[in-house]
């Protein structure tokens, strides 16, 4: 789940949203150049189009928190209209919707098990408050709209590969995509294992701190192979230089790993951790385990 927070005035609003859409408008039509099937346009409009049928049901059941639950799957929603839109996907194509799906159904459900019947989040209850009258339009900008932009600006980078990508056995640079798979791979173990290994250990009702199985090697195993995900899934798409997409649009979609990454690293991790420091043991562990990456440095 990603938000955007913080005091914004309202002017500076109405030039940050139409910046933001002109910016994956740009991404989607390489450079506006191609609103059709060509690009992903089409794409971006369900993607958006998504996100306001999570808001329609939020303001139905007064519960903007279910936002969360649809974050994964909006890159399920992503991948296969792109694949739809493809007039001849490669084998390379079907293994990245494959692989997105069995992620973002895996975390969409995940968080559906977890959060089912319960009230709404307690942080989106104070900004409930917060925003007073303006809520319904408020949310619609700055929780569904802001999370659906910044979902299809990190699916961005595989979208184009599942659409444009040049894949060949033949071809030398299939070591690099198949290099890009594995990295994914071992990324999503990460998140699996570290994920069933939390919710064990929360089963047993120790209230104490997970430090052991993955989470021995890095506080945040489950970030660390988010990370590892779409940074690998953004190596495969080397597969597709040469062909339609240039080596220099390509680099600039490395803004699609760079966006998870930093904020995974300087939003998610930070506040997580402040919830940690609770827990007896937080300041030791903290000092032992490093923070996201296992090579990284502690503290």
């Amino acid at each position: 789940m990603i938000i955007l927070e913080g005091d914004i005035m309202d002017k500076r609003r109405l030039i940050i949203y139409p910046i933001l859409f002109a910016v994956i408008t740009a991404i989607a039509t390489r450079g506006f150049s191609e609103f059709a099937q060509g690009g992903l346009f089409i794409p971006l409009l369900v993607t958006l189009a998504y996100f306001t049928v999570f808001f329609i049901v939020a303001q139905i059941i007064k519960n903007n928190s279910i936002v969360d639950i649809g974050w994964g799957f909006g890159f399920v929603i992503g991948a296969w209209t792109t694949l739809l839109i493809t007039d001849d996907p490669t084998l390379l194509s079907y293994i990245i919707v494959g692989f997105i799906t069995v992620w973002g159904v895996r975390l969409s459900g995940r968080l559906l098990k977890r959060n089912y019947g319960k009230p709404e989040d307690f942080r989106y209850q104070q900004w409930r408050k917060e925003w007073g009258d303006k809520v319904v339009i408020t949310a619609f900008f700055r929780v569904f709209m802001i999370q659906g932009i910044i979902n299809f600006t990190v699916g961005s980078a595989s979208y184009f590969v599942i659409k444009f990508n040049a894949f060949s056995f033949d071809d030398p640079i299939t070591l690099l995509a198949i290099a890009g798979l594995l990295i994914a791979a071992i990324g999503l173990v990460f998140e699996i294992v570290g994920d069933e290994q939390l919710r064990r250990h929360i089963q047993k009702g120790t209230r104490t701190l997970m430090t052991s199985g993955l989470w021995s090697l890095t506080r945040h195993p489950n970030y660390f192979g988010e990370i590892l995900i779409w940074i690998g899934l953004y190596l495969t798409g080397f597969a597709l230089i040469g062909g339609e997409i240039s080596l220099i649009f390509y680099l600039a979609l490395i803004i699609s790993p760079l966006i998870m990454s930093v904020v995974l690293i300087k939003i998610s991790t930070p506040l997580l951790e402040k919830h940690m420091e609770k827990y007896d043991g937080w300041q030791d562990y903290k000092s032992r385990v490093p923070m996201i990456f296992p090579w990284g440095k502690k503290e």
